[in-house]
């Protein structure tokens, strides 16, 4: 315990615990056995795992207020309705103590401090082993991707794509993690004064959570003026590496986010779109009416699409970087704009989720507007001014855009 006072009576209630003499007959009853294992404790600015041996010897390993401690010697005595924890670095604390067996157990004093555990039934440090991408949370909201790639040795890699004053970023860093029973705790690297080097979540891990494969559940709580917030994200399991070779996949959805632009109607591929007023329904009228697919084979990506009810193919050669892909359009003619986008694949290849920011959506389509128009009639592509035009009509009408596809493996 690191000197950790919080009010949580309201969770304990819910938890049905109450006061060890009134519903339980703790007494004499030796609950030594029963402690066996790994527990955690998890609240704002405090978390802990206790692995608790049956001779009574403990190892502690937590953080308060950002600062961690790791893998502290002690002991637990519990006798009488009462408990003693007493570890080597002299952060001792005796109290009451209440336990139900194999779900949780709490300790506190008659001044109200209190601690509540939850037992572990697994350890997931092996099982978080691999790459992740939000769904759903506080991540998704900050940017239209978030990658975590945890590896054997205790490294976390994490990239989240935001928005800048002068368009999307993709940001990479590298920090340190643990995994203790289902308590995470990571290390931040870069020193930042206004947030905690050191912070902690609890782990749900769900194999083949969802169609698409193993979910991970992160909670965490944040202290706030009208008490404790509780704030979950939802990772999804994708490869690390791209399988592409052979894969057809057509278009299914898209996620528009940080959108801002000019006032303007411009026509793009027959549908008329406003990068003011633009939004995921818009994009999605415009996907699903060119019939967009994407198919991968001999190291190049091929993506086709309708316009005039003429089938539009576009192919250009790919370089392939982990889940980085660029896409060589001016391999074809030089005066198409090459592409760099982000995909993932889930575990069983029934999608693949491809990010952009906004300069590669700039030159995806504007590179459709002059293939499109090309095919038509309605442009020289080797007039290199009216081809320009394009790509700076759509950078001149695009400030801030991220998006997202989501592709359905074709049947």
């Amino acid at each position: 315990m690191k000197n950790f006072k919080v009010m949580i009576i309201a969770l304990w209630a819910m938890l049905g615990f109450s006061a060890c003499e009134h519903d339980h007959d703790c007494g004499d009853y030796d609950h030594s056995a029963d402690l066996v294992g790994t527990w955690t404790c998890l609240t704002a600015n405090y978390a802990e795992a206790l692995i608790i041996n049956a001779n009574g010897s403990a190892v502690s390993t937590g953080v308060e207020d950002g600062e961690m401690w790791k893998d502290v010697p002690g002991e637990i005595v519990v006798k009488n309705g009462e408990i003693t924890m007493i570890f080597k670095d002299n952060d001792n604390f005796k109290g009451h103590f209440d336990i139900i067996p194999g779900e949780s157990f709490s300790i506190y004093t008659d001044e109200g401090e209190r601690y509540t555990y939850q037992y572990c039934k697994e350890d997931l440090s092996e099982e978080i082993v691999g790459m992740w991408v939000c769904t759903t949370g506080p991540m998704v909201e900050q940017g239209d991707m978030s990658i975590q790639t945890y590896t054997e040795d205790g490294k976390l890699v994490v990239t989240t794509a935001t928005a800048s004053a002068d368009g999307s970023t993709i940001l990479n860093k590298q920090d340190i993690y643990w995994v203790i029973g289902d308590l995470l705790i990571f290390k931040i690297l870069e020193k930042n004064m206004s947030a905690p080097q050191y912070v902690a979540t609890r782990l749900i891990y769900t194999p083949n959570g969802t169609s698409l494969g193993d979910i991970l559940t992160q909670t965490m709580y944040i202290a706030t003026d009208n008490g404790l917030v509780e704030t979950k994200s939802s990772w999804l399991r994708v490869k690390e590496d791209l399988d592409l070779a052979g894969k057809k996949y057509d278009y299914s959805k898209i996620f528009v986010t940080n959108v801002k632009g000019l006032d303007k109607d411009i026509e793009f591929g027959g549908q008329i779109l406003n990068f003011n007023t633009l939004n995921g329904n818009a994009m999605d009228k415009f996907m699903k009416n060119i019939l967009f697919n994407i198919s991968f084979e001999d190291g190049k990506m091929a993506y086709h699409c309708y316009y005039n009810n003429k089938l539009v193919p576009v192919e250009a050669p790919i370089e392939v970087e982990g889940n980085k892909i660029s896409i060589k359009m001016s391999a074809n003619k030089s005066v198409y704009r090459d592409i760099v986008l982000y995909a993932f694949q889930d575990a069983d290849d029934c999608q693949l989720h491809m990010y952009m920011p906004t300069s590669s959506f700039e030159k995806f389509i504007a590179n459709i507007a002059v293939v499109m128009r090309a095919k038509s009639g309605k442009l020289d592509v080797n007039d290199a001014e009216a081809v320009s035009a394009i790509y700076n009509g759509v950078e001149n009408a695009i400030e801030t855009i991220n998006v997202s596809f989501v592709m359905e493996a074709a049947k």
